[in-house]
């Protein structure tokens, strides 16, 4: 079989084929279309190696409330009826039980449902209402809010969907800078101990922590581009169409490569400023002064307060997201949960899916 990409080949299905279906028998009908969601192809990032698992098109109808409730199941009697078992060379069904979650058939259609907005918005991390306030947008993965805004819309004769998908573009300002703030407290807290690490000769254990640093430093990457960042998998590949990627990646392996700990904090530094100078221009928070001196405490290179960088960015916050603040917040390093209160799991926010 000849590879089509998904966003392609759905396109071409849902115009040459489901669009006229509609027109047809529901005429009157108004609806929105789309390839979202889930898995590589809605990033356009599907390949050959895709198609060995739970690959094919995927057009998703999102109608309204009361036509879903009046026309759905028959809207999708009439779609696989009218679809052929190959499109373009290509399977349309998936032959496997519960493939498509309306039909658990046999030889069921892969991908091609219909929802409601308040349904695609339910499925993309339990979302309920928009829009969200402060503290509620940190009830959601990034990695749901990514997969709600990403792929192509092809019809939306409401705007209803188109609506709510800009209403999560990116997070707000306020939330945005109590994030930038978290992350560069991990900053901090992977570099402090690096001055130690090297004076002991402890060759691979700064390593690690330099690629700790250069993980956080992607994250703000994404962050200071307004890009939700992704899981592990494509974490690298959408880091390198960001903006600041031309600048901050060449620094980034340099920082990787150095084997000497001072030349190591120096290279963070470098990362450090080139971050700040873009976090400076979104003119989002309090603008940081990018100098760094010599540090005279015996245990590092250069006097590096990253914490003091957060605190800054952070700036006035609301009071339910500086609650969060004022009770000395910690950040795991997988980024997955928040010890609230030095309690474990009293206050989970699941904010990264790897």
């Amino acid at each position: 079989m000849k590879f089509i990409p998904c966003q392609d080949l759905s396109r071409a299905l849902f115009h040459e084929r489901i669009e006229p279906l509609i027109a047809e028998t529901y005429p009157e009908m108004k609806y929105a279309a789309a390839t979202f969601g889930m898995c590589s192809e809605s990033l356009g990032l599907d390949d050959e190696v895709s198609m060995d698992h739970m690959w094919g098109p995927r057009v998703t109808l999102i109608l309204s409330r009361k036509d879903h409730d009046r026309h759905a199941k028959d809207l999708m009697a009439k779609i696989r009826e009218a679809m052929p078992t190959e499109f373009k060379g290509l399977p349309v069904t998936w032959p496997k039980h519960g493939g498509d979650i309306q039909d658990t058939s046999e030889e069921a259609m892969y991908s091609i449902w219909t929802t409601t907005v308040d349904g695609a918005l339910g499925f993309c991390g339990g979302l309920k209402a928009l829009p969200l306030q402060d503290v509620d947008w940190l009830k959601v993965s990034e990695q749901h809010l990514l997969e709600f805004n990403n792929g192509v819309v092809y019809r939306d004769d409401t705007g209803e969907f188109s609506g709510a998908r800009h209403m999560l573009r990116y997070y707000p300002d306020d939330v945005h800078r109590w994030l930038l703030m978290c992350a560069w407290n991990s900053v901090g807290g992977d570099w402090f101990p690096i001055g130690r690490i090297g004076t002991r000769g402890d060759r691979l254990g700064l390593r690690i922590q330099a690629a700790k640093i250069a993980r956080h430093m992607m994250v703000l990457g994404f962050m200071v581009s307004r890009q939700y960042a992704i899981y592990r998998k494509w974490f690298g590949t959408l880091f390198k169409r960001l903006p600041i990627a031309a600048e901050l990646e060449p620094v980034l392996m340099s920082l990787m490569q150095e084997e000497d700990w001072r030349q190591v904090e120096q290279r963070v530094w470098d990362a450090a400023a080139i971050v700040l100078r873009h976090q400076n221009e979104l003119g989002i928070a309090p603008e940081i002064p990018i100098e760094v001196k010599k540090a005279t405490d015996g245990r590092h290179y250069l006097d590096c307060d990253f914490w003091a960088i957060g605190r800054k960015t952070a700036g006035r916050i609301p009071p339910r997201i500086k609650a969060l603040q004022a009770n000395e917040v910690f950040w795991m390093d997988n980024k997955q949960h928040i010890l609230w209160n030095e309690e474990h799991g009293k206050w989970v926010l699941f904010l990264q899916k790897d």
